[in-house]
């Protein structure tokens, strides 16, 4: 029962990963808030520029951190602003640790409300293992994810 439950598992991770389907979804820009975030990265603070490619009303930015990152100045970096096309809003933030930064950014623009989230990797992100490749007793190989 094992090995068929296994086996299943496999087939089904393996169906739903496919290496053409990730390549032209990175060619396709995502839907979402019209902007392009720039980052300087010094030991313990980050320069963000946020550039907004349409005008927008109700703008708010939040960052945060992930995978170990820690944000020790304020997270709210725009709250409820109006931002015009090609405007540049610039702020700092102070972290602790490496990981990803997280910029999420949520607004009105042409109408409709539209969210983006852009990341920064900061230091040496730690890499998912690949997992360790094993024969059950049923003669079956499976790899163990961690």
């Amino acid at each position: 029962m094992k090995t068929i439950l296994l086996s299943t598992l496999l087939v089904v991770v393996g169906c739903s990963t496919s290496p053409t389907v990730k390549a032209a979804e990175a060619q396709t820009p995502k839907p979402g808030a019209p902007t392009e975030l720039l980052s300087e990265l010094g030991a313990n603070t980050a320069k963000l520029s946020l550039r907004f490619e349409r005008e927008g009303q109700n703008v708010s930015a939040v960052v945060s951190g992930l995978d170990g990152v820690t944000i020790t100045s304020p997270p709210e970096v725009l709250t409820g602003v109006p931002v015009k096309r090609g405007e540049v809003r610039s702020f700092e933030v102070a972290f602790t640790g490496r990981g990803h930064l997280v910029v999420s950014v949520r607004g009105t623009f042409a109408g409709a409300t539209q969210a983006r989230v852009h990341t920064v990797a900061i230091g040496d992100v730690v890499k998912e293992k690949d997992g360790t490749t094993q024969v059950t007793t049923d003669g079956d190989t499976v790899k163990l994810m961690p």
